[in-house]
C-alpha cells in the first residue's frame, strides 16, 4: 500500500462552519475526500465571530494561546483552538485561528455586512491569518510534506515559509488552488511593508503597481492548481482572466493544472439529504421531485401549481455570473409560463435591480437576498430547471449540485460548465443540460425555451432525469489527481 502523506490544507472558509461561496465546499469535501484515500490531512482556518464554538465543538489547545506577532507596527496575539469536520464516516481535524480585533468581533469573512464592500484591513486580517498558520508548525514542530493553500487569502503562506524558516520547511512542498483568478488580493503598496519580509522579495510581490498576494503565492508555490480544466486554458490563453498574472503561469508550464471539483457524497445527496422535504428512495423520482417542488413552492409563498416550471437559480450577484444577462433577458423569460426563485447575495446595484423585478412580478419571481444553505438544498432539490448563465465560471458546484439533485441545468459554455455539463443530444439521448454558447439574451432565451420544449416532452424530460441521476461527481478520480501531485513533489 502507498504511504500516506501528511497534508496541511489552509482555507478562508470551511463548510460546515462557515460559507460564502465554492471554496468552502471545496475544503470539506476535498480534505474529507484525501482523508478516505488513508491521507493524514489537516484544516486550517480563521474563526469569525458568526461561528460557534459550542456548535462546532472548537477548543483550546494548550500550546497554542496568545501567540504574539507584529502586524503593522501593532502587536496582535492569536490563539489557535482545535475542532474537526466529518461527513458521517470520516473526520478531519481542524485548526481554527482565534484574533478579537481582526476575526471575532467581525461577523463576516470578506465584507463589511453594513457597507457590503470589503473590509479596508482585509490585508492585515490574511497576512496575519499566515502567520498563524507558519508559526503553528513551528510551534508543534509538525512540518507536513504537503501545505495546500487556497486562493490570495492564504497565498502569503509559501512566502512567509519559505523566506522567513527555508530550514524548517525545507521538505514541505506547497500547493496553490486558485478558485478564482479575478480574486487576487490587491492593495497599496504600503501593504508590503505590513507583511515583515525582507526587501528582496517585494518584487516578487508587486504587480501592477500593487501588492498583490496572489502572485506572490504563485511564484512561492511548487504547484498551481485550478478548478476545472477548461478554465485553465482559458486563463492561460486570455490575460483578461488573471490581470496579467497568465505569463507567470505559462512559465510555470508543467506545474499548472486544471482538476475538476468533485462533490462529498454525504453533503449534496437528495437519498441522504435531511435539508429537503422528502428524500429520493430507489427509482421513485416523479413522488421525490413531486414533494420537494410542493415543499419549495409553498416556502416561496408562491400558488401551488406543480405542472408550471419552477426555474431556480443560486448565486453571487456579481457581474461576472451572468447577472446583467439575467436582468436583460428576464421580461422575455417571465412571458413563459414559468416560477423563477433567485437565491443570492452581493453587488448592491445588481441586488436593487433583482428586487425591482420581484416586485413586477410578485406571482412568479421570487428573490431571496440572503445567504441559506437549507433553502440552497431545497432549491436544488424543488427546481425542475436551475439556471447559471455565467460569463465566465471556474468550477461551477451549483450546476453539479443540480445533476445530482435531476434538476436540469441552462449553462453557458464556459470554463467548468464545460467540464461538467454535457448539452442533451435528442438524437442520441446523451447528455445532462442546456448550453448556450454567447452571452447575450438572444442566445439564453433560445436555449431556455429548448429546455421548456423538453420540459413539456415526458419522455424526453425523463430521459434527461434519467442521465442526471447516473451521472458521478465522485471526488475519488479528482482526489487521486491531486494525490499524484503530492506525490510527484516529495519523491
Amino acid at each position: 500500500m502507498a504511504k500516506s502523506i501528511t497534508v496541511l490544507f489552509a482555507a478562508s472558509e470551511i463548510f460546515p462552519y462557515i460559507k460564502f461561496g465554492g471554496v468552502a465546499d471545496f475544503s470539506y469535501s476535498f480534505t474529507l475526500a484525501l482523508r478516505a484515500l488513508g491521507h493524514d490531512v489537516r484544516v486550517m482556518m480563521p474563526r469569525y465571530g458568526n461561528i460557534s464554538e459550542r456548535k462546532h465543538q472548537i477548543h483550546f489547545i494548550k500550546r497554542l494561546q496568545d501567540i504574539p506577532i507584529n502586524i503593522a507596527g501593532k502587536e496582535e496575539l492569536f490563539t489557535v483552538k482545535s475542532s474537526s469536520i466529518t461527513n458521517g464516516r470520516y473526520k478531519v481535524q481542524s485548526y481554527i485561528t482565534t484574533n478579537f480585533n481582526y476575526f471575532d468581533q467581525r461577523k463576516a469573512i470578506y465584507n463589511d455586512p453594513v457597507t457590503g464592500k470589503p473590509f479596508p484591513d482585509n490585508d492585515e486580517r490574511f497576512i496575519l491569518f499566515a502567520y498563524s498558520v507558519v508559526k503553528t508548525c513551528l510551534l508543534l514542530n509538525w512540518f507536513p510534506e504537503i501545505l495546500h493553500c487556497n486562493d490570495w487569502q492564504t497565498a502569503l503562506i509559501p512566502v512567509l515559509a519559505k523566506t522567513l524558516y527555508p530550514n524548517k520547511f525545507k521538505k514541505t512542498k506547497f500547493v496553490l488552488t486558485v478558485h478564482n483568478f479575478a480574486n487576487q488580493g490587491e492593495f497599496p503598496e504600503s501593504t508590503f511593508d505590513k507583511t515583515g519580509l525582507p526587501t528582496e522579495v517585494k518584487e516578487k510581490l508587486m504587480h501592477n503597481g500593487k501588492f498583490n498576494f496572489l502572485k506572490g503565492g504563485i511564484l512561492f508555490s511548487d504547484f498551481v492548481t485550478t478548478v476545472s480544466p477548461t478554465y485553465a486554458k482559458e486563463v492561460l490563453q486570455d490575460e483578461v482572466y488573471t490581470k496579467g498574472l497568465n505569463k507567470i503561469l505559462i512559465e510555470l508550464n508543467s506545474n499548472f493544472a486544471g482538476i475538476l471539483n468533485g462533490i462529498d457524497p454525504w453533503q449534496w445527496n437528495p437519498r441522504f439529504d435531511d435539508d429537503i422535504a422528502c428524500k429520493l428512495q430507489n427509482s421513485n423520482f416523479a413522488s421525490y421531485k413531486k414533494c420537494n417542488k410542493e415543499d419549495l413552492l409553498r416556502t416561496l409563498g408562491l400558488e401551488l401549481n406543480p405542472e408550471i416550471p419552477l426555474i431556480g437559480m443560486i448565486s453571487h450577484i456579481e457581474e461576472y455570473k451572468g447577472i446583467k444577462l439575467l436582468l436583460e433577458s428576464i421580461d422575455r423569460l417571465l412571458k413563459e409560463d414559468i416560477y423563477f426563485v433567485f437565491l443570492g447575495t452581493g453587488d448592491p446595484n445588481l441586488t436593487k435591480r433583482l428586487q425591482k423585478v420581484a416586485e413586477k412580478y410578485p406571482q412568479k419571481f421570487v428573490f431571496k437576498n440572503v445567504y441559506d444553505e437549507q433553502l440552497a438544498h431545497k432549491i436544488e432539490a424543488g427546481s425542475d430547471i436551475f439556471l447559471m448563465p455565467s460569463i465566465y465560471e471556474p468550477c461551477g458546484y451549483n450546476a453539479i449540485y443540480s445533476v445530482v439533485y435531476g434538476t436540469v441545468p441552462i449553462v453557458r459554455a464556459t470554463g467548468g460548465l464545460i467540464d461538467s455539463i454535457e448539452p442533451f443530444n435528442p438524437e442520441t439521448g446523451d447528455g445532462v443540460g442546456f448550453v448556450f454558447d454567447e452571452p447575450t439574451p438572444s442566445s439564453l432565451v433560445k436555449k431556455f425555451k429548448e429546455a421548456l420544449d423538453a420540459y413539456r416532452n415526458k419522455e424526453l424530460w425523463d430521459k434527461i432525469i434519467q442521465n442526471c441521476l447516473s451521472k458521478s461527481f465522485s471526488w475519488k478520480d479528482s482526489a487521486e489527481q491531486y494525490v499524484e501531485i503530492y506525490r510527484n513533489l516529495i519523491k
